[in-house]
């Protein structure tokens, strides 16, 4: 996970330390592929296309199962927010 995806840091500090531990081990592990999905999208839509939104919202409820509302709007606001990764 990329140390400056602060909306999602702030989103584990919250959880209970298990949990969370457990959402950083997946995040470490999958954000590359994360940031390989939303390059993959943004190829089909612009960056701020509620589209785009939708579908990175689909993709993390399916990557990170659960309830977990909170942490996909945290996962996109930081993916969004990091377009120097998205275009590497």
């Amino acid at each position: 996970m990329p140390k400056e995806w602060t909306h999602t840091r702030e989103v584990l500090f919250k959880m209970q330390p298990l949990t969370a531990g457990l959402y950083i081990g997946k995040l470490a592990f999958k954000s590359p592929q994360i940031f390989a999905q939303a390059r993959t999208l943004l190829q089909q839509y612009p960056l701020h296309d509620d589209r785009f939104k939708i579908q990175m919202i689909h993709y993390l409820r399916e990557t990170f199962p659960g309830e977990m509302e909170s942490l996909y709007e945290a996962l996109l606001k930081d993916i969004m927010a990091d377009k120097l990764q998205l275009e590497a």
